[in-house]
């Protein structure tokens, strides 16, 4: 499946569709205030629609020289820990080239086949985009994310661009899509001011499945704060999910971000997941990964 950078969809909509979605947002009493005094609810959810900060921050981490450090674990089907793997390493930028250079690889159980290939979905998208193997150009992709019609490059877009169009996964269709309006009555919205790291005056916006609507939806939920001096995103959590006869997934992924001088990161993903793809064993998995901009 198609999996990068997590992002709310950045397409246009009909006018009524943005007006029922405007229209239907419950607001707190902080919010209701800041009305009174000016906050136009409908232009900051024309701005979450519209908001590449988010996206472009994950771009940075193929432009900036960074340390990485992840570890992933792979579970059974009791739910046990059968396989780890903890790594660290730096990303060199010279003459407008990248590569990773590893500093610590370290193994427990049956991580790897005997090709030497992760023998999960998931892991092969964590060294896909994190612990790359070759030497490319900054502005490149490699060549398991630039092939847009193999499972990789699907799994990628469906955990992390939420909104977007996915082509070539059968019964999902347009389901990703939480602002259009087909899917909004599946929803409700909310918006409230509160206080990220006990430091950030945010203003966070959330969508929920309504209740009896589960099987209709792939994104269950989603909160995205946005600092509300800059509205740059400081922090994103979902949870999406969906079940066909030929497929079953449940992933929660959680992200933070802060800056590096001007520029905006993602410090921080953590990641759990549930998949069951045809031909494949299923699989349990989860990671997490701490950036640090040089």
């Amino acid at each position: 499946m198609r999996l990068f950078l997590l992002l709310l969809p950045v397409y246009l909509l009909p006018e009524a569709s943005f007006c029922q979605v405007v229209k239907s947002v419950v607001l707190d009493s902080v919010v209701v205030q800041a009305v009174k005094r000016g906050f136009d609810v409908s232009d900051f959810i024309q701005m979450v629609r519209s908001d590449t900060s988010f996206i472009n921050g994950f771009r940075q981490l193929r432009t900036q020289p960074h340390e990485v450090e992840g570890a992933m674990t792979i579970y059974g089907r009791k739910g046990e820990a059968k396989a780890s793997r903890t790594r660290k390493g730096r990303q060199v930028v010279e003459n407008n080239r990248r590569w990773m250079e590893l500093e610590k690889d370290e193994v427990t159980g049956r991580f790897y086949d005997r090709k030497g290939e992760p023998i999960l979905y998931t892991a092969l998208l964590f060294d896909d985009l994190f612990f790359y193997k070759d030497t490319v150009s900054v502005r490149a992709v490699s060549s398991r994310e630039s092939d847009d019609s193999g499972n990789i490059g699907k799994l990628k877009k469906l955990v992390f661009n939420p909104g977007s169009d996915i082509n070539g996964i059968p019964l999902i269709g347009n389901r990703m899509a939480v602002f259009d309006e087909s899917m909004s009555a599946f929803y409700d919205y909310f918006l409230k001011a509160d206080v990220f790291g006990d430091s950030i005056p945010c203003y966070v916006f959330s969508l929920r499945v309504r209740s009896g609507f589960e099987d209709d939806v792939v994104i269950r939920s989603m909160n995205t704060w946005f600092n509300r001096k800059t509205f740059d995103i400081v922090y994103r959590d979902y949870k999406v999910g969906y079940k066909t006869p030929l497929f079953d997934f449940n992933v929660e992924m959680k992200i933070r971000m802060d800056y590096h001088g001007n520029i905006l990161y993602p410090s921080q993903i953590k990641y759990s997941g549930y998949w069951d793809l045809p031909l494949k064993k299923t699989e349990r998995a989860d990671f997490m990964l701490n950036f640090k901009m040089k």
